[in-house]
């Protein structure tokens, strides 16, 4: 081709069918954009992801296009903020007059996320001329609605200059009485020319799994409605021409609510973190021998002994570490350390009072030459500083040369307690300090953010294992790679494991919310699949009204996939599905030579891979036997991600001559899908055949009794999984069925 024959080949990116509009990058969200990061690619995936959640959004060109739900996941401490205020921004430069954002259930928390959306909307400007109104928790009084209506209809009104017009911007506390006041102050609009069925609003729930699921109770198949709950859907009642968008790190319970609540999610967003971002993947797997300090069941009870009137010795360790940790990093990088050893103000204040002393008698020692100075060093300092000499590539001082400049850290320390006590609700200005030590429980849980947080000592267990709440407690994840080989925490094992555990239930859902959202297929028609330990509670109980199956496989333990009983046109589609499977591994099998019996089984090795996703993954049946095998799936699948070339063994029982079998009770659970033993014929039973090392699957083909009521054939299944393998998942019932 000459260059005057060249033609240049544009590609269309693919069409977003849960896409309701196109909307345009602005001023304001590139401005945001620009001040916010300074990598360029980041950027352009920011805006990228930024006008894919608008876009599902409503259309404020038109003046009613109905609710919308939507669901954007994001890891702990990766940027939902920046995204959401991004959302905010486009929001203003497509002409929408009011924004609506959830924020916090505690008083720090809404706070710090008011404020930052201040700064970073730069709402005040030194010409006066801002395009924003930013109210946090306004009462409904007539100034104030007067205000907002104003605003409301300037920004409406396309015969005033764009300069004149100001997006209203509502933080708003995650409680019934803020809410309430907030749906009032909204309803009394349209006293002032507001149309409220046509208004166009984006109402943003951070935090959206915390507090506003409904968690009341069902009493004769009717569930209340809890206080929070009521109030975001009479919110939502004032301004039906909203949407309502949900950010979280933790999923599980707006997933696994009924599909029928105003508040599932239509379609989902995943966010992807900027580069430098460490999360559960890099604590908990690539890293989990460095940064993880077990602190051993003795540790844990002295830790969280009330009555203690020293501090403990777990604590002790953690401080050296971190004052080592800042004389390392120097002046360049504000840290801080996290003290979370309970929910309970008591310990709190016992903590408070620990690290004051340590952090006063240390300095005080470390003043002046002498044993006692030797001593503190040999015991505290000296340990420490190996470990981290130990774990990281970096070059660092010796430690006598350290000492003098921990010192100095620790006399520039700022020491606070956080919990709901309102004399320890003072502010934490982070700019005001290069070192802080916080100390407290649920109020420094989900959101809140701990600025240059590099050691944790967190002594407290599971609890009773929700998947959603433990992770929140993870204020240790977050762009930390510039100093993530210092990072350390101390946790009881329990809830070490509990986190690396939490590590593939979260990549395998974000991979499926990934696929639906590229997809852009309804999130309501995804069937609920989780990965999930059976050490975990996917969520709190109350919220889930989604019927599902959480099982666990144990690694050297047979299930079996035995209803199959009067199955029907089931139970030939899966003789199909196993005949089409067979002649696609076109394989002589194995006489198994353990069977002493004439009539032997046989088997033939396949891959992994080649079992789940041709045979078992349209496995058909029995409901509790479809869920069963989805489960299977799932467990299988995560260990394929990392071992692609994992193999299986297909035994053939009997090979696959007819066994005859009776039904259970229930019509169609086989009875003795396995053989047993036999001492008098020497067959040791079906259980003996299985490979070590392998996902070993019995296929059985059986057929009713001769004195059975009705005939019947099908395929049933048992599998066994060595301990290599072993997992749990929960699946939705499918269509609600259980």
């Amino acid at each position: 081709m000459t260059e005057q024959q060249h033609a240049e080949v544009v590609i269309e990116p693919p069409v977003d069918r849960q896409a309701l509009w196109s909307p345009i990058v602005g001023a304001e969200t590139t401005a945001l954009v620009d001040l916010a990061l300074s990598d360029q690619a980041t950027r352009a995936q920011v805006l990228k992801q930024t006008t894919a959640i608008l876009a599902r959004c409503v259309d404020p060109a038109i003046d009613v296009s109905g609710p919308r739900t939507g669901l954007v996941i994001g890891y702990v401490q990766s940027g939902k903020t920046l995204s959401f205020t991004a959302v905010t921004a486009m929001a203003r430069d497509n002409g929408f007059p009011l924004v609506v954002l959830l924020a916090g259930t505690k008083i720090p928390l809404h706070e710090q996320t008011a404020d930052r959306l201040r700064g970073d909307l730069r709402v005040e400007r030194p010409s006066g001329m801002s395009p924003w109104t930013l109210l946090s928790n306004p009462e409904p009084t007539s100034d104030v609605v007067k205000d907002v209506a104003t605003q409301i209809n300037t920004m409406l009104d396309s015969s005033i200059p764009a300069e004149f017009k100001r997006t209203t911007v509502i933080t708003i506390m995650k409680n019934t009485n803020r809410l309430d006041k907030l749906g009032e102050l909204l309803g009394k609009l349209s006293n002032h020319g507001v149309d409220l069925n046509t208004l166009p609003v984006i109402v943003i729930d951070d935090e959206a799994d915390q507090a506003g699921m409904n968690a009341g109770r069902t009493k004769e198949g009717v569930k209340s409605e809890t206080a929070t709950y009521s109030s975001i859907l009479g919110l939502r009642d004032v301004v039906p021409n909203s949407s309502y968008v949900m950010y979280t790190a933790t999923p599980q319970a707006p997933l696994l609510i009924s599909l029928a609540d105003a508040l599932s999610p239509d379609f989902v967003n995943v966010l992807k973190p900027g580069p430098g971002y460490t999360g559960g993947a890099h604590f908990f797997d690539e890293h989990r021998d460095s940064f993880v300090k077990i602190m051993t069941d003795d540790e844990v009870v002295e830790a969280l002994d009330a009555g203690a009137t020293e501090p403990p010795s777990s604590l002790e360790a953690a401080l050296a570490t971190f004052f080592l940790m800042k004389a390392i990093v120097g002046s360049e990088q504000l840290v801080s350390m996290l003290v979370h050893p309970s929910h309970l103000q008591e310990l709190h204040t016992i903590y408070g009072r620990f690290v004051r002393q340590l952090v006063t008698s240390w300095s005080s020692l470390l003043a002046e030459e002498g044993p006692d100075r030797d001593e503190l060093i040999e015991v505290h300092f000296a340990p420490a500083y190996r470990d981290l000499q130990d774990h990281t590539g970096r070059e660092i001082q010796g430690l006598r040369e350290l000492m003098p400049v921990v010192r100095l850290w620790m006399n520039a320390t700022q020491v606070r307690v956080v919990n709901s006590d309102p004399s320890n609700n003072s502010e934490l200005n982070w700019d005001s300090a290069p070192v802080w030590i916080v100390i407290g429980g649920n109020n420094l849980d989900r959101g809140f953010t701990i600025e240059g947080l590099a050691v944790t000592h967190m002594p407290r267990g599971m609890g009773v294992g929700n998947a959603d709440t433990i992770q929140q407690r993870a204020r240790f994840f977050g762009y930390k790679k510039s100093y993530g080989d210092l990072c350390r925490a101390w946790l009881p094992v329990s809830l070490a494991d509990g986190y690396e555990n939490y590590v593939d239930h979260e990549e395998n859902l974000r991979d499926q919310m990934i696929k639906v959202e590229e997809e852009g297929t309804s999130l309501k028609s995804w069937t609920r699949k989780m990965l999930l330990d059976a050490s975990f509670k996917a969520t709190r109980r109350a919220v889930i009204e989604i019927p599902f199956l959480h099982s666990r496989f144990r690694g050297n333990v047979w299930s079996a996939v035995d209803r199959i009983g009067n199955l029907g046109p089931a139970g030939q589609e899966n003789r199909d599905s196993f005949a089409a499977f067979r002649n696609s591994h076109r394989v002589e099998p194995i006489v198994d030579e353990r069977d002493p019996r004439p009539s032997k089984h046989t088997r033939f090795t396949v891959g992994l891979s080649e079992v789940v996703g041709r045979l078992l993954v349209d496995w058909n049946g029995h409901i509790d036997d479809r869920v069963l095998v989805q489960q299977l799936v799932l467990v299988l699948q995560a260990h394929l991600d990392e071992q692609p070339d994992l193999l299986a063994d297909i035994y053939l029982m009997d090979n696959l001559a007819v066994r005859k079998r009776g039904l259970a009770s229930d019509n169609c659970t086989v009875s003795n899908l396995q053989q047993g033993r036999n001492p008098g014929g020497g067959y040791p039973g079906d259980k003996v055949f299985f490979t070590d090392d392998r996902f070993s699957l019995q296929v059985h083909d059986v057929t009713n009794r001769d004195d059975a009521v009705g005939t019947w054939s099908a395929l049933g299944l048992t599998f066994r999984l060595p301990e290599s393998l072993a997992g749990a998942a929960l699946v939705e019932y499918p269509g609600g069925e259980q």
